[in-house]
């Protein structure tokens, strides 16, 4: 379990505000989990034993080792992000802890909303529309610099945690069915089971499709739970790229109004915005401009060391779980075309269940990743033009061009050498289909 917690005192591991995120781990938590984590291996494990001798023993023909090799790669799924939190757990937390401070000191801790003008006109529109108006109304010029995520986050975090729910629960409920249907599928306990008094039977499959339902759950969790974080660090990052561009010239909102490439995250009303462009191409000029532009490209080098940090604890588990859903998809799809003429309902269900769901997975994730990159281009070239109209030549200007041309494109890697774009779904399912196809062949 992740904490945030505030600290007090001179402890050398607190950063800046006493901020530290650490790992809470004791007593039951610390017992149960530890008990899951066996519990997941277990289940890998007998996975693996169970293909392994049916393989050998030549009971399974090619349909069905490819219809088990599914519960094999959903047992693999959980290994990663154990790994990943077990072996860098201290430098996860380092970056969790990197990524709050960096949240707190470029968008703030405390305002909630704003209106344009101190309380007299509508609330300033923000990335997602909280529940309720703001408590306190702030100043515009307060607002564009102490910008908070609170409801986008917050938003956010419940779309995703509802989504991984449904996923879950839907998922271990049809795998559970499927055990109750056909207890002698190889994958399950009960096909070693050979009991004459049918209650007893009957009993020990309703055992068996609980503890389906639980490892099924626990499998898909525990990957949820690392795209839910990873997701929600890729959310702050967004937004800490858009309050940047804030800081002096409103950039990304002015690129918006002049009618260039719009970016997703739009954080204030575009009229107020237009407004204040105005007002301030009119009226500021100088030595405050430079400091603003050094402000930003300084704090996006922040950014970057963030995200470096980032791809540095999750690159790798991500990409193992990427190659799985590939892995999955590909089995899924092909099991379900070869089998079409002699598959019951349940089965249809099961792998139809199985495919949506992954396929909703990878609709929502790679685009919401790859917008990252997408913002920041956004972000530079914004900046690049306009600080002709904020320093009006000379050195300010040229050592502005430098710093802004030093700044990288921003990211999230799939492994050591693939970055996530906007059309990377598009990608995996170019690459799913073109196995498929070889599939269909053997």
């Amino acid at each position: 379990m992740l904490l945030e917690t505030d600290l007090k005192g001179e402890d050398p591991k607190c950063r800046e505000d006493g901020t530290l995120i650490d790992y809470h781990r004791g007593g039951f938590a610390k017992l149960w989990t530890v008990l899951n984590m066996f519990m997941l291996l277990g289940y890998f494990f007998f996975q693996l034993v169970m293909i392994t001798l049916y393989s050998i023993m030549g009971h399974a023909n090619k349909i069905g080792w490819f219809s088990q090799s599914c519960w094999l790669i959903l047992a693999i799924f959980p290994i990663p992000s154990i790994m990943l939190y077990n072996k860098k757990g201290k430098k996860l937390t380092d970056c969790l802890t990197q990524w709050i401070q960096l949240e707190k000191d470029l968008i703030g801790g405390k305002d909630n909303g704003a209106t344009a003008d101190g309380g007299k006109s509508k609330p300033v529109s923000t990335i997602f529309s909280g529940d309720s108006s703001p408590p306190e109304p702030m100043e515009y010029d307060t607002f564009r610099r102490g910008l908070y995520c609170y409801y986008a986050q917050s938003k956010t975090f419940r779309k995703l945690l509802y989504m991984y729910a449904v996923i879950v629960f839907t998922t271990a409920g049809v795998v559970a069915i499927h055990n109750l249907l056909t207890p002698k599928f190889p994958a399950y306990f009960t096909c070693w089971i050979h009991v004459e008094d049918p209650a007893t039977f009957q009993l020990l499959v309703y055992a068996s499709c609980a503890y389906e339902f639980y490892m099924v759950s626990l499998c898909i969790m525990h990957t949820g739970s690392f795209e839910i974080m990873m997701m929600a660090c890729v959310r702050s990052v967004r937004h800490c790229i858009e309050s940047l561009s804030n800081l002096n010239s409103v950039s990304m909102e002015r690129r918006a109004v002049c009618g260039r490439k719009k970016p997703k995250n739009d954080t204030l009303d575009v009229a107020t915005i237009a407004e204040n462009i105005e007002k301030r191409d009119a009226t500021q000029y100088g030595s405050q401009q430079e400091m603003q532009v050094e402000e930003a490209t300084d704090n996006y080098r922040r950014v970057e060391f963030v995200v470096e940090n980032i791809n540095d604890c999750f690159s790798g588990t991500f990409l193992a779980h990427q190659t799985m859903y590939l892995s999955m998809m590909c089995i899924l799809i092909f099991v379900f075309l070869r089998s079409s003429d002699t598959n019951s309902l349940i089965t249809t269900i099961f792998f139809s269940t199985y495919s949506i769901f992954f396929t909703l997975r990878i609709c929502c994730l790679l685009p919401f990743l790859g917008k990252m990159g997408e913002d920041s281009e956004i972000f530079i070239y914004s900046w690049l033009e306009e600080i002709p109209k904020l320093l009006r030549g000379g050195k300010p200007y040229e050592t502005a061009e430098v710093k802004l041309h030093a700044c990288r494109v921003l990211g999230i890697n799939c492994g050591d050498y693939y970055d996530i774009q906007g059309s990377t779904v598009l990608t995996f399912f170019s690459i799913v289909t073109t196995y498929l196809i070889i599939l269909l062949q053997l």
